[in-house]
Parts: structure tokens; C-alpha cells; sequence
């Protein structure tokens, strides 16, 4: 399988030109970025930002990187929506990413034509707002709950925002663990500092 050793998380692509860049997440990063090019490279990208970028500077002006590895996908709208708000940020600007939050509904599904189908008319008749503040609210509350319920992680989770002076490597030598898991919870529950 060409893309078996692929991994879960949050990635980046950057026009190294511009100095700007896009952040997307998904549960198999190198097909996902593989899917980014050959849609770029025909003309056919849903991003339009992305694609006159594309067109303009070539492919050659653009890399990817994966930025926080993920073990739960369902941590990687919150990380994802983290990097989109402006809560956590890059060296590069954010600036080619079109949709104002994180939400990735299909992960992992396949609707047929019928079902794509109703689903587009239940929509239309239907007033509920999945991006609304209330409903998101609704699903990083019951994750952190489930979290703050293991006192080992609360520890470490204490550690880690209280000692944001300290570079995410340095955090991660001290606790015996990985750069990436560390920047990721650090961006999580950063607005804990202070209250654990």
C-alpha cells in the first residue's frame, strides 16, 4: 500500500516565496498532500486562493510539512481551529486557508450518491448550525472532561502551560516525551495556565 506508513495530524503548506501558508489536517497526511498537488497541478483545486498561488508561483514555490502528530483524530479540529483562529500560529502567515473554523465531518466516510443527496436536502430543511459556537462548545467540553478525569495527565498538562517560557523541545526533554505531543497539548490548554 503507497501510503502505509502515513500518519495522523495537522500539516502545513507554505509558498516559500510569499512567506505564506495554509494548515489542513487529516487522519493520512502524505495522501492528503498528495491529493493537494495533483488538484493543483490540474487546475482543479476547491481552493482558489491556493490555486492561483499555485498558478502564479509554480510548483516548485511550495513545501509541506506536518506539524503536530495526532494519535486521537478527533483532536485535530481543535488543534486545526487553534492555528485558523489565531490562538496558535507559525512563522509563516496563515493566509490561503478559506474556511473561517475547523470541521472535517467525512473523516473516514464514503456517502453513495443517494445518500449525498439527502443529505443536501436535509440541510436545506434544516436550521441547526454545526459551526455555531454553542455546538463546539458542546464537543471540547466532553473531551475535556474525559481528559481532566486521568491525574497523570493533568500533571503533565500543569507542567507544560505554567512553563511556557521554556521551548516546546525543552518541555519535552524534561517530561520524556515528543516535541510534536508536547506543542499540541501545549496549544490545547494553554488557557488552563494559572487555573490547574
Amino acid at each position: 500500500m503507497p501510503y502505509s506508513n502515513d500518519v495522523c495530524g495537522i500539516y502545513k503548506i507554505t509558498n516559500d516565496l510569499t512567506n505564506k501558508c495554509y494548515v489542513g489536517q487529516s487522519v493520512n497526511i502524505k495522501k492528503r498532500i498528495a491529493e493537494h498537488f495533483r488538484t493543483l497541478r490540474k487546475g482543479e483545486h476547491a481552493n482558489s486562493k491556493l490555486q492561483n498561488a499555485f498558478n502564479k508561483y509554480g510548483e516548485n514555490a511550495f513545501s509541506w510539512s506536518i506539524e503536530v502528530y495526532c494519535e486521537d483524530p478527533e483532536e485535530m479540529d481543535l488543534i486545526e481551529e487553534a492555528f485558523i483562529s489565531g490562538e496558535a500560529h507559525f512563522e509563516e502567515e496563515l493566509f490561503f486557508n478559506i474556511a473561517s473554523f475547523a470541521k472535517a465531518p467525512m473523516r473516514g466516510k464514503n456517502h453513495t450518491e443517494e445518500s449525498k443527496r439527502k443529505i443536501r436536502e436535509g440541510r436545506r430543511n434544516c436550521g441547526f448550525d454545526y459551526s455555531s459556537t454553542e455546538y463546539r462548545e458542546k464537543l471540547s467540553s466532553a473531551q475535556r472532561k474525559r481528559f481532566m478525569s486521568d491525574p497523570e495527565f493533568v500533571s503533565k498538562i500543569k507542567f507544560i502551560v505554567n512553563n511556557d517560557h521554556m521551548s516546546y523541545a525543552a518541555i519535552a526533554r524534561a517530561l520524556k516525551a515528543d516535541t510534536s505531543a508536547v506543542r499540541k497539548l501545549a496549544i490545547k490548554y494553554r488557557y488552563l495556565k494559572g487555573t490547574l
